[in-house]
């Protein structure tokens, strides 16, 4: 054969080839490409999600309240669509077209968790396949029909059977419990924190709180200016009476002792959703409030003390009634025994008798680890449902299942509050779109864990001199200063109370704002921080390695455990924890 010959049968067998070749790795790369947006849309939309559920509950006084709570969720879900729309409107997708491809997403709280997701609801009118509302032959609305939307709230719980006892244990995101059912006997409802007695805390005196307040007035005007004419952040005690925080009033001279109630209310108040003092005047209140007052007239917060005195009373109760307790008693709806628990926890470990070899507190007692392993199993159990119900009406002719989500994912979802929102089916190049995106938040007040307590501290190079930052509780810097004599511990609070918060000023304020600072921004908004302190730049800032809170707490540190934690530092921890976790509003209101 000649070479011309070679040469005409390798063009007509390799540029076929070749051609095929190079549409198919175009038409791959194109996919890859496609799938890094698709994956960076699906962040930021769960992510702005997450983050408006966290601006919600900071600035709404009542967020922890169910139907408000509700309204919060609904919000952040808006959110996730609208974003989620934004960023494929490229794409030609709209927020309706996206809902098809989102078969659940899941928001966890403090003590259970919702589902976003299709259901069958006997309410609402049936549609054709043009959106026309179906009538019977005798023109009667036909109802029943899958809609979308949060599903019934589910509690972290799980059933125990153990001879004649026979409960049900909520469990939250902390060492809160709440037991109903029959024990010896007897049917009981108890809720309680679980701590250990065998390493309690030395907590026995009231405290005084602090926090900064923008106030204005009711011409719109703040009360307090700075030099340049903006709103100035005030400072005011506090402490939490019902669910809500009330702030001791500046006072005078003997205004402040006089018996006149008229003129005793104007001691306290509430801070308002419109950033002004909301005066108390109930008689009740007012005599409580002033009950909580020292000789010097300074409010103090017993909340520290009544979480460790009822948690002291709930810990000897369940220590004495359910420590045979074991995780094989475990059991599901029919009283079988559940298997397959994602934990090292032995079966025949003890999971309610408290000790320093299981401290409710630490991360990796027996305790806190068959607690993750209930809210995950729950939580398994109820989206492959959620799931398989989407399934069932789905237009996609997509099969959408639950994936699996790693280690470091579940810690996520079982220690925070979490939106984790899945998306399938998406036609995307050569293949169909599948993710999920977990993103968790530790700054809502919905919920405080071990990390989301940080210290205020004076750090000197000496004694009269100094400067005052918050730090993480096992930050190295700020105990080698303690444990040199070179740091002062001035009080601990939740991590909310240090990012920033917004006032929006409209209105008659806007107007105020405008004459005070003409060259404002468009929408006239004055921001403060409730702790407005400097942040270390060791552990927060560089976010350097720090001894982790579960040292803190065991009182010892360092990879032997054998240096001790510094008294102070353990005792204000532990303090600060314990009475924000009690400040928080819970459902049954037995710590009140």
């Amino acid at each position: 054969m000649k070479l011309q010959h070679l040469a005409i049968v390798f063009v007509i067998i390799i540029v076929p080839i070749s051609m095929v070749l190079a549409a198919y790795i175009n038409n791959h790369m194109d996919t890859i490409t496609y799938q890094t947006q698709y994956n960076n849309h699906l962040v930021n939309a769960t992510y702005d999600a997450i983050k408006a559920f966290q601006l919600n509950t900071q600035n709404n006084s009542y967020s922890t309240i169910g139907n408000s709570k509700i309204r919060d969720i609904e919000a952040s879900i808006n959110v996730f669509y609208d974003t989620l729309a934004t960023c494929f409107s490229a794409s030609g997708y709209n927020k309706d077209d996206l809902q098809y491809y989102i078969p659940a997403i899941l928001i966890t709280l403090y003590d259970g968790y919702y589902i976003y997701s299709s259901y069958y609801d006997t309410e609402t009118p049936k549609l054709d396949t043009d959106g026309n509302v179906v009538k019977d032959a005798s023109g009667n609305i036909e109802t029943g029909d899958y809609t979308y939307g949060l599903k019934p709230f589910v509690y972290y719980s799980c059933r125990y059977k153990n001879g004649a006892d026979d409960f049900v244990v909520n469990y939250t995101l902390d060492n809160s419990i709440t037991i109903i059912g029959k024990i010896n006997g007897e049917y009981i409802t108890k809720t309680g924190y679980l701590v250990n007695l065998e390493n309690f805390p030395e907590i026995k005196e009231q405290e005084i709180l602090r926090e900064n307040l923008i106030i204005l007035g009711d011409g719109g005007e703040p009360v307090e200016k700075d030099t340049n004419g903006n709103p100035k952040e005030q400072s005011f005690q506090y402490i939490v009476y019902n669910n809500q925080k009330v702030y001791r009033n500046d006072y005078e001279g003997d205004y402040f002792t006089s018996n006149d109630y008229y003129s005793q209310r104007h001691r306290y108040f509430y801070y308002s959703s419109e950033s002004r003092k909301d005066y108390v005047t109930s008689i009740e209140t007012i005599n409580y409030l002033n009950s909580c007052l020292d000789p010097d007239n300074n409010l103090l917060s017993s909340s520290a003390i009544n979480y460790y005195k009822k948690a002291e009373e709930f810990t000897k109760w369940v220590n004495d009634n359910l420590k045979d307790i074991q995780q094989k008693h475990a059991v599901d709806t029919y009283g079988n025994k559940i298997e397959n628990f994602a934990t090292d926890v032995g079966e025949e470990t003890y999971i309610f008798s408290t000790s320093n070899e299981n401290d409710p507190l630490q991360s990796g007692s027996v305790f806190n680890e068959h607690r993750m392993s209930v809210i995950r199993k729950t939580i398994e159990t109820n989206l492959i449902s959620a799931i398989a119900t989407f399934n069932r009406h789905t237009i996609v002719g997509y099969e959408f299942v639950m994936p699996k989500l790693s280690e470091d994912e579940w810690y996520k979802v079982e220690n925070n509050v979490c939106m984790v929102s899945f998306m399938q089916g998406l036609p995307i190049g050569s293949k169909l779109y599948n993710n999920y995106c977990v993103v968790s938040n530790d700054t809502n007040l919905e919920t405080v864990g071990n990390d989301s307590i940080y210290i205020i501290a004076k750090i000197a190079k000496d004694k009269e001199t100094g400067y005052i930052e918050y730090h993480k509780p096992g930050c190295k810097t700020m105990i080698n200063k303690l444990n040199s004599g070179n740091a002062e511990i001035i009080n601990a609070y939740a991590s909310s109370q240090f990012k920033r918060k917004t006032v929006s000023l409209t209105g008659a304020d806007a107007n105020a704002h405008t004459q005070l600072t003409p060259n404002a921004d468009a929408g006239h908004y004055a921001y403060y921080y409730p702790q407005s302190y400097t942040s270390c730049y060791d552990c927060i800032v560089t976010a350097s390695d720090a001894y982790s809170t579960d040292d803190i707490i065991a009182g010892k540190i360092g990879a032997t455990a054998t240096v001790d934690v510094p008294a102070e530092l353990r005792n204000v921890y532990l303090r600060a924890l314990a009475r924000t976790r009690y400040d928080l509003y819970l459902t049954n209101g037995y710590f009140k």
